[in-house]
């Protein structure tokens, strides 16, 4: 009897714990449910909201509460204290607004003017002061023609025996190979294309009001000579980014026109923190992209999460995870999962505000700053993610955008430039 019993309390216990995994599965579904139907219902009247991803400003997840709570969960009470202490700003008068004088080393038109009635009578009148005033103008730009002229010469009286040479300066050495452009119209149509944005149709229509019949097609080509010049420049700048500690590595896709239809292109990016920014276009994007932009590097790696850097891992690269793309899938999930979005985004949240505040300060300076503060929040928030794992139902159906992240963490590492820990996030369903 006693033995039946046992059993039968084993059995209640076991059909207990079912019952409470599958409401809290269907709490799962039911949020899930209600988030695709919000967002069918803001498709089907075109609204899809802002896409900055800012939480409210009244929301109490980035709270000190909040934050305080959560670490204190995980032993950390006292790290999230200081780690989100309040900044105190300095107070001041606000000064009144004063036009400033235009710059000293500006060339100066003067024009002087009298009164009419001086001018009539110039001996009947005494100067007793003048008023200054300066007013700022601008002279429309000049293009110009440069004519270079080389002149020949011949020995008067030719040596016996010697030929007649005729004597002429070589010719001056252009940035074109026999091109009509100087160096001085090439730099500016770069200035105003790549440094001012303006698109080829509005440069032509710009240098056509000047005077100057440039066409579109003209200045691409310019470009294209000039690309191939600045070539050595360029992978001089790659070379020494290969070298540098770390890297930030993302890459973006494009359109490409072709004769049938547009294809699928991608443009890289490639940034050396404090060094150089640099570009490269492939048609794919792939692993074999990735070993053109990054040919046997060896250091750390700032990168999303995608597979095509996962090769560069195993070979002795560094991932160093991106906290703006680990914030992305929680900001993501708030709609169907506020509470626990609400955690993790106070913990990242408070990461921010540390680097804000280091921002400009040194390198050593910031590493302090960030074992100290930062990593009790890092610490704290791996740990409540390991505390979360078995609460989260990783079979259901849902797309990345209304799943809650999960998180793998190999050892953290601390990049000069934020605090990075080299992670992954993926949705329930591995995207």
């Amino acid at each position: 009897m006693e033995a039946q019993l046992a059993r039968f309390a084993v059995d209640v216990t076991e059909a207990a714990a079912k019952i409470q995994k599958v409401e809290g599965e269907r709490d799962e579904y039911r949020k899930l449910v209600l988030h695709l139907r919000e967002e069918v219902e803001r498709l089907r009247r075109g609204l899809l909201g802002q896409k900055a991803e800012r939480l409210p400003r009244d929301d109490g997840q980035l709270s000190l509460a909040i934050l305080t709570l959560a670490l204190a969960g995980a032993g950390g009470a006292p790290e999230a204290e200081a780690a989100i202490e309040e900044e105190l700003v300095a107070e001041h008068t606000r000064r009144k607004p004063v036009r400033k004088p235009p710059p000293a080393d500006l060339p100066r038109v003067k024009i002087v003017l009298t009164p009419p009635e001086v001018e009539r009578e110039p001996e009947a009148f005494e100067q007793i002061g003048s008023d200054v005033r300066e007013v700022l103008e601008r002279r429309p730009a000049a293009t110009i023609v440069v004519q270079v002229e080389y002149l020949k010469f011949v020995r008067k009286a030719p040596k016996d025996g010697e030929p007649t040479r005729v004597l002429v300066v070589p010719a001056l050495e252009l940035p074109i190979e026999r091109g009509r452009a100087g160096p001085g119209l090439l730099a500016d149509t770069i200035v105003r294309r790549w440094q001012d944005h303006q698109p080829l149709n509005r440069l032509e229509g710009i240098y056509g009001r000047e005077g100057l019949e440039l066409s579109r097609s003209t200045i691409c080509t310019w470009h294209e000579q000039l690309a191939a010049l600045a070539a050595p420049v360029v992978e001089a700048m790659f070379a020494d980014a290969l070298v540098q500690p770390y890297v930030c590595v993302d890459a973006t896709g494009v359109l490409v026109l072709a004769k049938d239809k547009c294809k699928n292109g991608h443009f890289w990016v490639l940034v050396a923190p404090e060094r150089h920014v640099l570009y490269r276009y492939s048609r794919r994007h792939d692993s074999a992209a990735v070993d053109a932009l990054l040919p046997d590097y060896r250091g750390y790696v700032v990168a999303d999460a995608h597979n095509v850097y996962d090769h560069l891992y195993k070979q002795g690269a560094v991932e160093v995870g991106c906290w703006a793309h680990a914030r992305r899938y929680w900001w993501q999930s708030f709609p169907t999962d506020p509470d626990r979005a609400n955690v993790a985004l106070a913990h990242i949240g408070a990461l921010f505000k540390i680097e804000r505040t280091i921002a400009s300060s040194p390198k050593k300076k910031r590493e302090e700053v960030r074992r100290e503060k930062s990593k009790p929040v890092l610490d704290a928030l791996f740990a409540w993610c390991e505390l979360q794992k078995p609460r989260v139902s990783t079979n259901r159906p849902s797309p990345p955008q209304s799943s809650t992240p999960r998180i793998r963490r190999p050892p953290c590492t601390v990049s000069s430039t934020t605090v990075a820990c080299p992670f992954t996030t993926t949705s329930a369903n591995g995207v």
